[in-house]
């Protein structure tokens, strides 16, 4: 079953089926005549006020980038930064984000190299001046290399997150926000054109 699960939401974000979860959506202006709307302006709104919950909340592909560092923050007060340093709280994150999927390696809270591989969606985005965007996202899919630190099978654990991204031209900062009461932030390169 969560193998079924987990199947399809890879096979959505990869292969979507509706122009609603698609980056490019067409929409029609007052003389009837058809244009693309893309992520970047205000018409993503619009042609997405028809949208259902699901929908929106699938949102659209994030940006193609290189992901590189990773500092976190254990709010339970184990981290290095701010607490009694029993978790690494430098992850030495290296990943890439095309098509929508997201890929990378890090070092964990616990010193162990770590895999992750999953969608990664923006759900609002918001274009403040021509270099500065804010996006709002998630990420979610498997990881590997955490052994019994967390439930898993087969070393494979299922995660989520939210993602808040603050970009200026191409470089860009996300802060991710764990259930597992962990902060992160990582520089990205947008390499979409």
């Amino acid at each position: 079953m969560i193998r079924a699960i987990v199947l399809m939401l890879f096979f959505g974000a990869c292969f979507p089926v509706h122009d609603a979860f698609s980056s490019e959506n067409v929409i029609s202006d007052s003389s009837g005549s058809k244009s693309v709307g893309t992520v970047d302006g205000d018409d993503n709104q619009a042609d997405r006020s028809d949208a259902t919950f699901w929908q929106k909340a699938w949102g659209v592909t994030s940006r193609d980038a290189l992901l590189l560092g990773m500092w976190s923050l254990h709010l339970d007060g184990t981290g290095e930064y701010f607490g009694d340093g029993r978790n690494n709280d430098q992850g030495n994150l290296f990943g890439v984000q095309l098509f929508g999927l997201s890929v990378g390696t890090f070092i964990n809270s616990h010193d162990d190299r770590a895999w992750y591989f999953g969608p990664s969606r923006d759900v609002y985005s918001r274009q403040f001046s021509e270099n500065t965007r804010f996006d709002i996202g998630y990420k979610f899919g498997v990881l590997y290399g955490y052994g019994d630190d967390l439930p898993n099978v087969g070393s494979i654990t299922p995660f989520i997150m939210a993602v808040f991204g603050f970009s200026w031209k191409r470089l860009g900062f996300d802060i991710g926000v764990l259930p597992t009461a962990i902060l992160t932030g990582s520089f990205r390169v947008d390499v979409d054109f």
